[in-house]
């Protein structure tokens, strides 16, 4: 038994499933909750990926299930591996909350699949989307070649996306990430990955678990790892699509779940970024996938309205959050046309490092902070794609990667403030 299994006991029902289970070089995790029509493509992409890449590796595929009622933990038979099916708890709450991810305890989930993975001996460890209807089989060797071949520890997904999807990982997440832990990934909230044997060992010895139900534990994992100074790679896949009807598609909530997830990372784990500077890129396995050119649907005069009423009703609670200096900026915004608004890169680090700030210090109740959070990254939003729209795909890329520096350059702001 390894030290981080050691250090994370199992259930006895786990227990349970792993006698007679053989030890494994390969596992492969799929977090499931209610998704019995989408696992089986899953299920095949497991089989072939593995089949294809890593033929003759003892190979393990580990389910960890919320709860599910539609019979998908049985669909996962199907791939004729060796199966281990780890039921975690999950409060009620946190499965009528429709979490953004669609796996209710996902930081359960994944404690759970780590210590089964090492249990068992696995050298490396990937994870796929239960839910993620455009998987193949090309995904497994570039998540997992990296861990087991090139001395990898942490590998996170890079998906194909159109510019305009995903606006809160690009204007967001990712930026902030950036400045926070010095590495540029593109979408530090993918969903699948890899880990090495090691970080995994790292990780379950590690007494400071984000708390369940509180989607900290993706952030935590990178900003631990790259703190350790652990290998962190990235791999590029194709287009992901997901299939679900657990994750939420209300934009307040899933805004209120990841930047909510990332700024309590922020508090709870200070250690591993106040005193980062800089960033670099990170090797990448594969290569860069075209960006989608489907047609994304998004109405800038919607955007800038909701800024607009967001300028009318809430600056109330805003007074409370921004410097004095940030709202008055923020207010002398021109928005009286949608084809013309502006959101600078200096004001918007400002004001996602204001919204930190009052999330680390608790200035109003978190759920409205992060609420009132929307209008202003819908109003980012519409001045990205007014910047953009008429440019062709480098010039987005380069108009982001200019908001990754903005908040490198200004970390300093958050730091004074955050001590």
């Amino acid at each position: 038994m390894t030290a981080g299994a050691q250090d994370s006991a199992l259930p006895p029902d786990v227990e349970r499933e792993l006698e007679g289970v053989p030890p494994c070089e390969i596992a492969v995790g799929v977090l499931t909750y209610n998704n019995a029509e989408t696992v089986p493509a899953v299920v095949e992409v497991v089989r072939a990926g593995l089949e294809r890449h890593f033929p003759g590796a003892p190979a393990v595929l580990i389910n960890a299930d919320a709860g599910s009622t539609d019979g998908t933990p049985a669909r996962l038979a199907a791939a004729g591996l060796p199966l281990v099916r780890a039921r975690h708890a999950t409060p009620l709450g946190q499965r009528l909350a429709v979490p953004f991810h669609g796996v209710p305890g996902r930081g359960a989930a994944l404690r759970l699949t780590f210590a089964v993975a090492r249990r068992l001996g696995a050298r490396g460890l990937g994870l796929l989307e239960a839910d993620v209807t455009s998987a193949a089989d090309e995904w497994l060797g570039r998540l997992l070649r990296p861990v087991l071949e090139q001395k990898a520890d942490l590998v996170v997904p890079v998906h194909a996306r159109h510019r305009y999807d995903g606006t809160i990982t690009n204007l967001v997440l990712a930026p902030l990430v950036r400045a926070l832990f010095g590495r540029r990934l593109h979408q530090p909230l993918a969903g699948a990955g890899a880990l090495s044997a090691r970080l995994l060992d790292r990780l379950l010895a590690d007494p400071r678990w984000p708390a369940p139900g509180t989607n900290q534990t993706d952030f935590w994992v990178e900003g631990t790892a790259i703190a350790d100074g652990f290998a962190v790679w990235e791999a590029w896949l194709g287009h992901r699509r997901a299939a679900s009807r657990s994750r939420t598609a209300d934009l307040p909530t899933m805004v209120a779940q990841a930047v909510g997830g990332l700024f309590a990372v922020m508090g709870g784990y200070d250690d591993l970024w106040l005193d980062i500077r800089g960033s670099e890129p990170v090797p990448a396995a594969g290569a860069p996938v075209a960006s989608s050119v489907e047609p994304v649907a998004l109405d800038v005069d919607r955007m800038v309205g909701a800024f607009r009423r967001g300028l009318r009703d809430l600056g109330t609670i805003w007074e409370h959050i921004l410097a004095p200096e940030t709202l008055g900026d923020v207010l002398s915004l021109d928005a009286s046309s949608a084809a013309r608004f502006r959101f600078p890169d200096e004001l918007w680090t400002r004001v996602v490092y204001d919204f930190a700030l009052g999330h680390h210090y608790n200035v109003v109740y978190r759920d409205h902070l992060l609420r009132s959070f929307v209008p202003l990254y819908l109003g980012r939003t519409a001045a990205f794609v007014v910047a953009t729209r008429d440019r062709d795909v480098g010039a987005a890329e380069a108009h982001l990667d200019g908001v990754g520096e903005a908040f490198e350059r200004h970390k300093r702001y958050l730091v004074e403030r955050w001590r």
